[in-house]
């Protein structure tokens, strides 16, 4: 009798039944927590959004007003030198300084002078006209300078929203050491510099930004530097500029004169600060600015007037005209010995909005 073979199928079926059964828990377990997590972030992000307060609109125009930069506003300018020469000269040489570009500072457009100078140029820093006349008498004649500035405020505030040095240099020794009429090595600078202490740069600097306003009142007088001005406790802003350039240097904070005007109706030439940060550039300061009372002498040191000036706010601008020098203008003539002559040259300036 031949032996039943066995069945096998049954038990492969159910053994397969088994694997299906547990790979299929095994995903729907799987899925459902990763579906859960989904739904639980979810859930978390409406919560968030639900109980997140409104952000106030004048609150968010504030924080955007911060963040801008000053605007640019144009002005006219117009610089009259009224020449007026008596006698005879033998010659005589006229050099001004030019208003040019300044990146983001100001841009000069339209800009014209007349009669034509002898030579222009540019002496590293600024651009410069030169006038030179020679076997001239008893004349008078008008140099007129014109054009148009699209300036802003430029600070320490804009300079840290530009956030970036536009002025690089590498050699900054000239504007570290002495020179005439500011006298950064002179002890009376250095023991006032020495009492103005502060843990940056820009502290420092606006420490002795508020010591010079503290400790300069406003006269008009010549030209007498920073060592002078701290004796006597007075100047114009030509010397307001000079001690505070002098106490940056003695300071090793490299400092420098700046010339121009302050953009309004109608102005005198002005002089200002600019002090050298690695992350920044140049950078004005204008310390004058708190110097509204102001007495004005005559060349005995008699007082002739008083009257208000500068009442500017922080957002003044200017108009740059040239550095390093305290006179937008220098005249120098020669004589001859039998004819003796003189020569004067009257400046105007007219400042236009448009």
């Amino acid at each position: 009798m031949a032996k039943k073979k066995k069945d096998f199928s049954v038990i492969v079926n159910i053994v397969f039944v088994v694997l299906f059964v547990s790979v299929s828990v095994f995903l729907y377990i799987l899925f459902s927590k990763n579906h859960f997590e989904t739904l639980k972030n979810d859930a978390k992000q409406v919560y968030k959004e639900r109980t997140t307060l409104p952000v106030n609109p004048a609150e968010n125009k504030q924080k955007k007003v911060k963040t801008e930069l000053p605007s640019f506003t144009k002005y006219k300018f117009k610089y009259t030198y009224d020449v007026d020469i008596k006698g005879y000269l033998k010659s005589m040489d006229i050099t001004m300084i030019i208003p040019h570009d300044e990146n983001e500072k100001q841009y000069i457009s339209d800009f014209s002078i007349t009669p034509t100078p002898t030579k222009m140029y540019n002496d590293g820093v600024n651009n410069i006209a030169e006038f030179n006349l020679k076997n001239i008498e008893q004349q008078k004649f008008v140099i007129e300078l014109q054009g148009q500035a699209n300036v802003r405020t430029y600070n320490i505030d804009t300079a840290k929203k530009i956030n970036k040095n536009l002025t690089p240099e590498s050699d900054l020794s000239r504007y570290l050491e002495p020179e005439i009429l500011i006298e950064s090595n002179d002890s009376i600078i250095v023991n006032a510099a020495k009492k103005i202490k502060g843990k940056t740069r820009e502290e420092i600097v606006q420490k002795i930004y508020e010591y010079t306003q503290q400790n300069i009142n406003y006269q008009v007088m010549q030209n007498i530097g920073a060592k002078k001005a701290l004796q006597i406790k007075a100047g114009k802003c030509s010397e307001f500029a000079a001690v505070m350039i002098a106490l940056c240097r003695a300071k090793k904070i490299p400092a420098r004169l700046i010339v121009g005007n302050i953009a309004r109706d109608k102005d005198t030439p002005h002089g200002w600060v600019e002090v050298y940060y690695d992350e920044y550039g140049w950078v004005m300061y204008d310390p004058t600015v708190m110097a509204t009372n102001v007495t004005i002498l005559d060349a005995n040191g008699n007082v002739i007037k008083k009257e208000k000036r500068y009442e500017i706010s922080g957002d003044t601008k200017y108009i740059i005209s040239g550095r390093n020098l305290f006179n937008q203008l220098r005249i120098h003539f020669t004589t001859n010995e039998r004819r003796n002559g003189t020569a004067r040259v009257t400046e105007t300036t007219q400042i236009e909005k448009i």
